[in-house]
């Protein structure tokens, strides 16, 4: 081989290589621009994915603010409803989770987020629970306190007896002995009329006796000259029998129009839910000497039940809500903090092995507050030591739960909640080792 044909095929093959390279090259620098694309693709998708992470997380916060403002909202309607609940609503929850922070240092594992919501609704039942109930303060007392309709009567009494002393005088009998009758006819009928005062109070005990005597004042009779079905509603005129006048009216009625009748399919109703409560005859039942012969307190038994409704209202409400998983509890713990330890409880009667922990944690905080709440109109307010001694004793009988009342007293909760809620007149020393070595 020449040569010049040797330096022919090194040009030829070196022409070659520097195709070859040129090619790679550029098939090099198409695959960067491809990386460098998919990097960019990469980094957008990336970043939109951080975003929508980040938009999620916001939305999470969001809806779980709205949900306990929501729930708080409740509340605080509930509070706002009555003037005289003050802040049940609040305090109840407080309690729970400190309590329920206690119970969990001593091995339980109570979820705080479901004790929270449940004990700030444990009560939204009361939203169908009319006012005029909850405050009942007198035992005639409806949309308002009628003892003075009673007094009326009374006035009207009194002028019947001047009345009748006159038309005497005028008859001729001796004015000193009229004067004297009328005297006493006044006296009788003060004390008649404050004795039913009194009793509409509901302060005391009604014993035999003073139902022997409210029904002997209830006797008395007056003339009514005018149609007392005018001004009724159409609803009020359908229990009402029509009347004429004059009438002769007693001091003292139960009378048709003060009854007002119950569904007669409601007791079906609650069967399905398990519910065991006592429901009474009639829906509610305004009777003027059947509320004044409540032997204790102020509340009828229909006006008992509509209260304690209040818990079967509630559950009804909680268990349509579509809670998450970690909050599935919330029903149960606020349902059953009217259940007792023994079995007496309402609505269902569950005994102490069938309440959840949160239910017992709720009920304890619930009556806690209730004992030395000072803003109720149908009771005074309770000392720090009477409420601990009350709590005491249902322990003893089997009402509230004997560990939670322990660590309750162990870790003062009486007296932190006492410094920031009751009033000085209210606080005093409570015997914590009395109580701990007793139970």
């Amino acid at each position: 081989m020449s040569q010049d044909t040797l330096f022919q095929e090194v040009d030829e093959l070196k022409s070659h290589f520097d195709n070859v390279v040129n090619r790679l090259l550029k098939e090099i620098d198409k695959q960067q621009k491809v990386i460098s694309l998919a990097d960019k693709r990469e980094r957008i998708e990336h970043e939109y994915l951080q975003k929508q992470i980040k938009e999620t997380q916001e939305l999470k916060y969001n809806l779980e603010e709205l949900f306990n403002t929501f729930i708080k909202m409740l509340a605080d309607a509930i509070d706002i409803k009555s003037p005289y609940t003050g802040s049940h609503c609040v305090k109840v929850p407080e309690i729970s989770i400190e309590l329920a922070k206690l119970v969990n240092k001593k091995g339980a594992n109570i979820n705080l987020k479901e004790i929270e919501i449940a004990s700030w609704l444990h009560d939204v039942g009361k939203i169908a629970t009319p006012e005029y109930i909850i405050d009942k303060a007198t035992k005639l007392e409806t949309i308002y306190n009628r003892i003075h309709e009673i007094r009326m009567r009374f006035e009207v009494l009194y002028r019947d007896v001047k009345i009748q002393a006159l038309q005497r005088k005028l008859e001729g009998e001796n004015p000193d002995e009229v004067d004297k009758w009328e005297k006493e006819e006044f006296q009788r009928l003060t004390k008649e009329w404050e004795f039913i005062a009194n009793l509409n109070i509901g302060s005391e005990f009604v014993q035999d006796e003073d139902i022997d005597k409210l029904q002997s004042i209830a006797q008395q009779e007056w003339i009514r000259y005018f149609d007392d079905n005018l001004g009724l509603s159409w609803v009020e005129l359908q229990r009402k029998p029509k009347s004429t006048t004059p009438a002769v009216e007693k001091l003292l009625a139960n009378k048709s129009e003060h009854i007002i009748p119950r569904d007669s399919k409601e007791k079906e109703r609650l069967s399905k839910l398990n519910i065991k409560m006592d429901i009474p005859e009639y829906f509610l039942n305004m009777g003027e000497i059947y509320n004044l012969s409540i032997r204790k307190g102020t509340l009828t038994p229909e006006e008992l039940y509509k209260i304690k409704e209040h818990i079967v209202v509630t559950i009804l409400m909680l268990e349509k809500l579509p809670l998450p998983r970690y909050l599935s509890n919330v029903p149960k713990y606020a349902g059953t903090h009217h259940e007792q330890l023994n079995g007496q409880g309402y609505p269902r009667k569950l005994d102490k092995n069938n309440i959840p922990l949160g239910g017992k944690i709720i009920a304890f905080a619930d009556i806690f507050e209730a004992l030395t709440a000072n803003d109720r109109p149908y009771k005074r307010a309770k000392k720090l030591s009477e409420a601990i001694k009350i709590i005491y004793y249902m322990v003893k009988d089997n009402h509230l739960d004997r560990e939670l009342f322990r660590i309750f007293l162990e870790n003062g909760l009486h007296m932190k909640y006492a410094k920031k809620y009751l009033r000085a007149d209210q606080i005093d020393e409570v015997d914590v080792e009395y109580y701990l070595s007793r139970i």
